[in-house]
């Protein structure tokens, strides 16, 4: 495997708490399929420098620890120091994996999001609805961790763009996940009419970020 062109093979980007090696790199170079580094690259870039942290996302690997939690006691263990109950938007970036031991699991990402203005979970799924299963498991174990005041509440499944390919669905959470960090509005998502950041885009802020590492 190759580097990206000009890039040395000791290249590397990070963000906060994500680091990308050469390997990631390469899916932004190869138009694959993100995976659970580069998202969370993208989520806690967009958390943090355009949503201010109004927004709080979780990542990848922290979406599956919550969705495979053996209950609310668990979840509230690993997260609950967060005290995401006290934010008005909260964002967890969903896959379908159901091996927690398989790093890269899954074939589909999309975005839960709970809205406090409204009480509510929206699922917005750029592969019609998908991931309704998962996203709906996810819910279930996060609702007291999120302040959910009615807990019988369902799922809300979103009208959104939909991808014309079966790789492209990370593109399309990183502009769900871009269009709510930028004003925190939940409806936004919903009314995209098109994607305003390509996969280009991300590559090119991603490598923006780049170092050169002794490794």
């Amino acid at each position: 495997m190759e580097a990206p062109a000009n890039v040395h093979p000791n290249y590397k980007v990070s963000f906060e708490s994500v680091v990308l090696y050469i390997p990631d790199l390469m899916i932004l170079e190869n138009n694959e399929w993100f995976n659970d580094k580069i998202l969370s690259f993208i989520g806690e870039y967009l958390m943090i420098r355009i949503a201010d942290r109004k927004v709080h996302v979780f990542l990848p690997p922290e979406t599956e620890m919550i969705r495979h939690a053996k209950g609310e006691e668990e979840v509230e263990m690993f997260f609950g120091m967060l005290e995401v109950h006290l934010k008005p938007v909260v964002a967890f970036i969903v896959n379908n994996n159901e091996d927690v031991t398989r790093a890269n699991g899954g074939s589909h990402w999309s975005l839960l999001v709970f809205d406090r203005k409204t009480d509510d979970f929206y699922h917005f799924d750029s592969a019609n609805n998908y991931n309704h299963a998962a996203a709906e498991a996810l819910m279930e174990k996060s609702r007291w961790l999120v302040g959910q005041e009615d807990g019988t509440r369902k799922l809300i499944a979103v009208k959104c763009l939909q991808q014309e390919n079966g790789k492209d669905c990370g593109v399309y959470v990183a502009n769900f996940l871009h269009a709510l960090c930028e004003h925190q509005n939940v409806e936004d998502i919903g009314k995209m009419e098109r994607i305003v950041l390509p996969r280009q885009a991300w590559r090119d802020l991603i490598l923006s970020f780049g170092t050169f590492g002794d490794f």
